[in-house]
C-alpha cells in the first residue's frame, strides 16, 4: 500500500554512555511502521556495535559513530557537548540508500500512531515564488517548531523529530556537512553567540541546507532577525514545508517527552507553531483562496497561554542578555 515509501529510522537502538534510551522504544518505532505504513520499506540508520537483536528492518546501515561535538563552553570552563554530527551522519546516510520515490525520516525513540501525514503532504500543491527551494513541501513536526523561544521570536525553528517528503529534497535538508568544534577566543569564550543566545541546532540544520544550495543567510545568534527576518522565515516555512500538529500527524513521542514535562503542557505547546498558524502562512504567501477553518476557542486558549508564559519571558530574556553584556563591559 505504501511501497513509494521508505522509513529511515536513524540513531542508537539502545542506551549510548552519554545518551539514555527508553527500553523498548526503538522496537516499538519499528512496529508502528509496520502497522501504519504496510508495504513501506524500513532503513535502520545506527552505529556499529549496537545490538540488534529483535529488531525488524529490511535494510541496515552502520555508521562510524563521529562523537559528540562542542559548539558551546560552560561558564567553568567544560565543553558543552551536542549530537548535531551524529544525528546528520545518521540521517544523511540512511537516506542515501533510499529508492523510493518518498521517504521518512524518523527518529529511532519516536513512533508512529497514524499515517494521516501521507495525505496532508498533498493536500498542499499550491505554491509562492519567495524562498522555495524544494520540488514538494516536505511535512514536519510542530514540536520544537518554534514561533517562540525564551519569549521572543525566532526564525527558522524547525523541529528535527520527523521529517516526510520526495526523498531528494530530504537529501537536500540533511545531507550535510558535519559541525566543526567552535574554538573559544579571549573575545568570545563561550560561544559564537555570546552575550545573546547561542543558535538552536534545529536552526543550525537548515541554515546549513540553505547554505549548501547557495543562499547567504546567516543567523548571529538565536533571536537574529538582521538576515532572516520574520518575512523570510514564513516565505520559507509557507513554501517549503507543512507543519502538522499531533493529531494530524500522529507522531508518538518517548516518556521523557509526556506527564509534567513542559513540552506535554499547554504552556510549552503554546510557544510552538500551530497547524492553523502554518494554514494562515500558507494562505498569506502561497494560496489566497484558501479558506483557514479556525477553533476559536484553541485559538483563544493559545492566546491566553501565550499572555501568561510567552510573553513575560521576554522580558526575562532581554534583561539577561544585557546583565551580561554589562557584566562583559560590552555595554
Amino acid at each position: 500500500m505504501f511501497k513509494d515509501i521508505s522509513v529511515v529510522v536513524q540513531g542508537p537502538v539502545q542506551a549510548l554512555v552519554d545518551r539514555n534510551q527508553e527500553e523498548g522504544i526503538t522496537q516499538r518505532c519499528l512496529r508502528s511502521v509496520r502497522e501504519h505504513l504496510p508495504g513501506a520499506k524500513i532503513i535502520l540508520s545506527t552505529w556499529y556495535d549496537q545490538d540488534l537483536d529483535g529488531l525488524d528492518y529490511d535494510e541496515l546501515v552502520l555508521c562510524q559513530d563521529p562523537g559528540h561535538n562542542i559548539r558551546q563552553y560552560n561558564r567553568d570552563g567544560s565543553p558543552h557537548y551536542f549530537n548535531n554530527n551524529r544525528q546528520i551522519v545518521s540521517t544523511a546516510e540512511g537516506l542515501k540508500k533510499v529508492k523510493t520515490k518518498y521517504a521518512v525520516k524518523l527518529r529511532s525513540d519516536n513512533y508512529l500512531t497514524n499515517n494521516d501525514f501521507v495525505e496532508y503532504q498533498k493536500k498542499y500543491d499550491v505554491f509562492g515564488d519567495a524562498h522555495r527551494y524544494f520540488n514538494q513541501r516536505v511535512v514536519v513536526s510542530d514540536i520544537f517548531t518554534r514561533k517562540f523561544a525564551k519569549g521572543l521570536s525566532v526564525p527558522l525553528h524547525i523541529s528535527d523529530f520527523f521529517y516526510f517528503g520526495l526523498t531528494s529534497d530530504l537529501l537536500s535538508l540533511w545531507d550535510l556537512p558535519l559541525e566543526k568544534d567552535y574554538i573559544p577566543s579571549q573575545a568570545l569564550p563561550f560561544d559564537a553567540s555570546d552575550p545573546y543566545h547561542l543558535v538552536d541546532c534545529t536552526q543550525l540544520f537548515v541554515l546549513k541546507s540553505l547554505k549548501k544550495i547557495g543562499e547567504k543567510f546567516d543567523l548571529k545568534h538565536l533571536h537574529d532577525k538582521s538576515i532572516v527576518g520574520t518575512k523570510i522565515s514564513e516565505e520559507f516555512i509557507a513554501n517549503n514545508l507543512i507543519i502538522l500538529g499531533e493529531t494530524q500527524l500522529g507522531l508518538g513521542l518517548p516518556s521523557k517527552f509526556k506527564g509534567n514535562t513542559r513540552v506535554s503542557k499547554l504552556k510549552g505547546k503554546c510557544s510552538h507553531y500551530q497547524f492553523f498558524e502554518w494554514e494562515l502562512l500558507y494562505k498569506k504567501y502561497s494560496y489566497r483562496d484558501y479558506k483557514v477553518e479556525i477553533d476559536f476557542f484553541y485559538l483563544a486558549r493559545i492566546h491566553i497561554a501565550r499572555l501568561c508564559y510567552i510573553y513575560p519571558r521576554s522580558l526575562e530574556t532581554i534583561f539577561n542578555i544585557y546583565k551580561r553584556k554589562y557584566f562583559r563591559g560590552l555595554s
